[in-house]
């Protein structure tokens, strides 16, 4: 089989098992503490993703200033597209996007892109690394999509708009991996850090500005922290053991 074709079955089980979240989601009526916990949980291996993952090698490898611009550059994007949505809220209260944190949506779905991005590059290592890793962070990228859609009917968001972002969740993890095997493969290693710096930065702001505020919107769960850690430390035993 060509390996691109190979390629594209990979990243389709990443993207429906991710996907299988959603309608997971709408099925079952959870509390809100639930959804808290879980929120942390998949902000803990976001966190991880970054720091055990992305950042390492950028910083070790990349160049340094460059690295560090692209890193803040990242998360500031996601402050003025908060603070953009914030603003945009407040001036239109009675229309339907009332209550949501936008920024929340978008960098879940910039997650999912990531994720993507990832199995992808892996993919171009070996086959095998890329199924791997399919599967590996399916695990994380699952439960997320089913917490953001949780979050989603909380917040009142029309069955309609999440019907478009359970979609989203598919179009993004596939979009990410084909275009991390297809053209970011034989891009220069620098540019390739820069990106991944610029994404880390995006990513540890949505967590600090986004998702955690909104686990703890109603009151932090007994031993919340605890998913957060939960989080960082499956993460961290994925990366031993699977290169």
């Amino acid at each position: 089989m060509n390996e691109f074709l190979i390629v594209l079955v990979i990243s389709f089980v990443a993207a429906f098992l991710t996907f299988l979240g959603a309608p997971a989601a709408e099925r079952f009526d959870v509390p809100h503490k639930v959804v808290s916990a879980a929120l942390q949980f998949a902000a803990g291996i976001i966190t991880a993703l970054v720091g055990f993952s992305l950042m390492p090698t950028a910083v070790l490898e990349g160049p340094p200033w460059g690295v560090v611009l692209a890193f803040f550059v990242g998360g500031a994007v996601f402050v003025f597209f908060e603070y953009y949505s914030a603003k945009r809220a407040a001036a239109n209260p009675a229309g339907e996007t009332s209550g949501l944190s936008l920024g929340l949506y978008f960098g879940i779905l910039v997650d999912l892109v990531i994720d993507g991005v990832v199995i992808g590059v892996g993919s171009t290592v070996t086959l095998a690394t890329g199924l791997l890793l399919a599967i590996g962070l399916a695990v994380s990228t699952a439960p997320l999509a089913f917490v953001t859609i949780a979050t989603a009917k909380r917040q009142g968001m029309p069955r309609e708009n999440r019907r478009i972002l359970s979609i989203l969740f598919f179009v993004c993890v596939m979009a990410g991996a084909l275009l991390g095997y297809v053209l970011l493969r034989n891009q220069s290693q620098n540019l390739r850090l820069l990106l991944i710096a610029l994404a880390s930065g995006f990513l540890i702001t949505t967590v600090t500005q986004s998702m955690i505020p909104e686990a703890n919107r109603e009151g932090e769960p007994s031993f919340a922290g605890v998913f957060f850690v939960g989080g960082l430390a499956l993460y961290a035993l994925f990366t031993v053991y699977v290169k």
